[in-house]
């Protein structure tokens, strides 16, 4: 494989390999922290594959630069990797263990996060569909069934084969998958390792006679946008927050390079829900409930209160305070923020170019500074600062 590698550095830069595979949308973001922290703090420059653009670790064999940020994930990575004189940092979460200092998400909290997420969407059933043998997946499920334990939900597991140590057929395992799907009594909720093998639960899905969103709902995880919108419907996804990745990985190169000690791992923790069409649907058995929902989703951007939800559906406050409680794991003002912070996400992400203060009416907040509390309590940021963080679609 040919590799541009100058014989000669230009005096002051350093040569670093970036072994992550390019044209994927949450490992781009992971190159954009790199790159960023470079920009700022370093001064490196990049080694590439000219035709590819995708650098592997087996490519590296016999390099002699100054540092590599590597996806370690397989035992041959690792060993191309250990023959190199230089410092090495792993992003990888393929594998349980790492050779080099790495930093990684905290995997669990993402299946937690998930869980909650569809718990508060009223499903009190889980699938997860996860992948053998990859570290990643394992904890994914673990913080999925912990939360669903702590909830006495009821989790079916179904794994499919791992392709980064052999490569399966195209279509190896999905009559199993589609037997799998056949077996959960809906409505249900399937929570996958990432968002390819949620796009083919969806398919899955058709192919059985299950509708998505109205049988089943179901989470991806990365966020990436080509999958994630070419899916029909539209996946809901889990940002990674691999910007924060990406930086942090590039820092810890530079500690290293530098002389200094890292730490074994960084764990960063991972973004938000990215809500799409895959989960637009609601997991309530009592008839009053999906009226006073219906009230909330057709009346947010007006002043309403408990008082008139409960009027709604024609029960007191005190039920309707206990259902949502009890089916959605939320409370009715909880619900009712969401759903406002949902529109105001939704006219973001399409570029309104409004003001804060006309945007908060819009969406049913009273001003600005009320929209701004309500994005700092879910996003633990401002609505400008999302907006830089990259919240928005990018």
């Amino acid at each position: 494989m040919a590799i541009q590698s100058p014989k000669r550095k230009q005096r002051g830069f350093r040569e670093i390999a970036l072994a992550v595979r390019a044209g994927v949308p949450h490992l781009e973001r992971v190159a954009h922290g790199i790159r960023q922290y470079a920009e700022k703090s370093a001064r490196w420059r990049f080694l590439i594959n000219p035709e590819s653009h995708d650098l592997q670790p087996a490519s590296l064999r016999g390099w002699k630069g100054d540092g590599v940020i590597a996806l370690c994930n397989t035992t041959a990575d690792q060993r191309v990797l250990r023959t190199l004189k230089c410092p090495v940092v792993n992003i990888s979460g393929a594998r349980r263990r790492s050779a080099f200092p790495r930093v990684r998400n905290n995997y669990r909290e993402i299946g937690r996060r998930a869980a909650a997420y569809l718990r508060s969407r009223g499903f009190r059933r889980f699938g997860f569909y996860g992948v053998e043998d990859l570290w990643y997946s394992e904890e994914i499920e673990a913080g999925l069934a912990e939360f669903a334990g702590l909830n006495q939900i009821p989790v079916w597991s179904l794994h499919a084969e791992n392709p980064l140590e052999a490569i399966p057929r195209w279509n190896r395992g999905q009559e199993k998958l589609e037997k799998w799907l056949r077996q959960m009594p809906p409505p249900f909720a399937v929570l996958a390792a990432h968002d390819p093998r949620a796009a083919i639960v969806i398919r899955a899905c058709e192919r059985v006679g299950l509708k998505v969103p109205g049988d089943v709902a179901v989470l991806g995880v990365n966020d990436d946008t080509v999958t994630c919108e070419t899916c029909h419907p539209h996946l809901t996804s889990i940002d990674r927050n691999g910007f924060e990745v990406g930086w942090h990985g590039a820092r810890t190169l530079d500690l290293m390079m530098r002389g200094r000690t890292v730490p074994d791992e960084r764990v960063i923790e991972p973004g938000e829900v990215r809500e799409r069409e895959s989960t637009d649907s609601l997991a309530v058995e009592r008839p009053e409930l999906m009226k006073a929902l219906q009230f909330i989703r057709s009346n947010y951007h007006e002043s309403i209160s408990v008082e008139q939800i409960a009027e709604a559906c024609g029960k007191s406050r005190r039920w309707v305070e206990g259902a949502f409680r009890a089916e959605l794991n939320c409370s009715p003002s909880d619900f009712l923020l969401q759903r406002r912070v949902e529109a105001a996400v939704a006219e973001l992400e399409a570029g309104a170019s409004s003001t804060l203060g006309r945007l908060a009416m819009t969406c049913g907040f009273s001003g600005s500074r009320q929209l701004n509390a309500a994005f700092q309590r879910l996003f633990h940021c401002s609505v400008k600062e999302y907006l830089k963080q990259g919240g928005a679609a990018e």
